[in-house]
């Protein structure tokens, strides 16, 4: 895994874009360990050895991979009722519910910030 991560490295640049994809959060995960694992800050020990960290990483990788695939899952979903039901009705649904269980400041923060993730 480490000269996985030895590669990486030296493939990707300050801008966050590897070739011309962004940095993932696996690519940001193993930049940062091994930047720390070359500046000496990490040595092997009883406790973190190479084997355990690597275990370590590919399961975490692993299961953040997952999760990312729940999350499309899920938008996909999201998605597909926006499609069959209308974008219009599920907001109308969305305002009923805030004015019903949100305090009116709460309900403006989450307005404001739908602007920056509305669904396409």
């Amino acid at each position: 895994m480490e000269e996985k991560m030895s590669e990486n490295v030296n493939e990707e640049e300050e801008s966050g874009v590897v070739g011309d994809k962004p940095k993932t959060l696996e690519d940001f995960i193993t930049e940062q360990y091994t930047q720390q694992k070359m500046d000496g800050k990490l040595d092997a020990t009883d406790e973190l050895d190479d084997e355990r960290t690597s275990d370590f990483f590919a399961r975490a990788l692993a299961e953040s991979r997952r999760m990312g695939r729940e999350v499309a899952k899920s938008q996909d979903k999201l998605q597909k009722l926006h499609d069959e039901l209308g974008i219009d009705r599920f907001n109308e649904w969305r305002s009923e519910h805030a004015s019903e269980v949100l305090e009116p400041e709460q309900a403006d923060r989450i307005a404001h910030a739908g602007q920056y993730c509305a669904p396409t």
